[in-house]
């Protein structure tokens, strides 16, 4: 019986952070280098949304960088990692958990929050404005300054 309790503990304790973290902002990407080389490709994620060890991979993995290749001279690539590092998700909102393959969508706080719902549905995953579960501003009208308060997110239908 303590044994469960104690399980049980565990579990609400995760599950507030988890929530708690949606509830956040996290720091706006203000590193000039970081704005300018990463958002050539695609968004440029908040570095509070992934743990110090999945940035360390991320930019110690440099040219590789998932399914395309990144040149960064030797001191911007060090620049960026220590700021993404610096700048990390805080281990109390959400644990030290690495998500796998180091994907902010594939983190256990990320799926706890958008897990299927009656206006999360596997419909606006794949609608053209989506898109991808890694497209934030699509219903995070704020992410590209770092809000991703559940008090502004607009869900398309």
């Amino acid at each position: 019986m303590q044994i469960m309790l104690k399980l049980m503990m565990v579990v609400l304790v995760l599950l507030s952070a988890s929530f708690s973290h949606a509830q956040r902002e996290v720091p706006v990407p203000a590193l000039t280098a970081y704005q300018q080389e990463c958002s050539v490709c695609h968004f440029a994620y908040p570095p509070g949304l992934l743990p110090a060890a999945s940035w360390k991979s991320i930019t110690d993995e440099l040219p590789k960088h998932f399914a395309t290749q990144v040149l960064l001279n030797s001191d911007t690539q060090s620049l960026i990692a220590n700021w993404l590092q610096t700048n990390a998700i805080n281990p109390e909102w959400v644990g030290t958990q690495v998500p796998p393959d180091n994907r902010i969508t594939r983190a256990d706080w990320w799926q706890q929050i958008h897990k299927p719902s009656k206006k999360l549905t596997a419909k606006v995953w794949k609608s053209p404005y989506v898109k991808s579960a890694s497209n934030c501003a699509a219903c995070h009208r704020g992410a590209p300054i770092g809000e991703y308060s559940v008090k502004t997110v607009l869900i398309p239908s």
